[in-house]
């Protein structure tokens, strides 16, 4: 983001913040839903992000890119809401109309077991697994959402995939 748009963007500029939210939001609702792994709770929180985004605009200061700072957002409302929150039981919107319910099951069961091993994995190393694996971010990057040491990310990111292997070598 250039300096000029940093200005306009903590100035209030309304056809900015829409290009912003039209640019971000689905990269925003994939690590969102990464960490929370629940469609409506993910949706709530990627609109609180901007909503935080815009009442505190004038808090961005240019530092790290606008990215790394909705995301940082994004992971504090998710990490604040997944502590208060009682897990809930999602249906699955992945089951194909003309798929073979056999291949159906053996492919929900798959996906199920990633998910939940995804899903039982400490929300920090759930988080940088998430940003690292899925959204590509680099370390540094991850470092500066968490507000965490480069080493620090690296080691959640080892731990998480060490226990990912673990908790799915009979399908790996």
């Amino acid at each position: 983001m250039e300096k000029t748009e940093i200005e306009r963007f903590r100035d209030g500029d309304k056809v900015l913040f829409h290009k912003i939210v039209d640019t971000y939001s689905e990269r925003l609702y994939n690590i969102v839903y990464k960490i929370l792994r629940n469609v409506d709770d993910t949706e709530d929180i990627v609109q609180e992000t901007f909503v935080r985004a815009y009442t505190k605009r004038k808090g961005f200061k240019g530092k790290s890119s606008l990215y790394t700072w909705l995301v940082r957002i994004a992971y504090n409302l998710s990490y604040s809401f997944s502590k208060q929150k009682q897990p809930t039981v999602e249906l699955d919107p992945r089951l194909k109309s003309n798929e073979n319910p056999e291949r159906y099951t053996e492919r929900h069961e798959i996906s199920n077991k990633i998910d939940s091993a995804i899903k039982s994995l400490p929300l920090k190393q759930r988080t940088v697994f998430s940003l690292r694996f899925y959204e590509n971010l680099s370390y540094k990057e991850i470092s500066n959402i968490l507000k965490c040491r480069i080493g620090t990310a690296k080691a959640l990111y080892h731990f998480a995939v060490e226990r990912l292997s673990e908790d799915l070598k009979d399908i790996l």
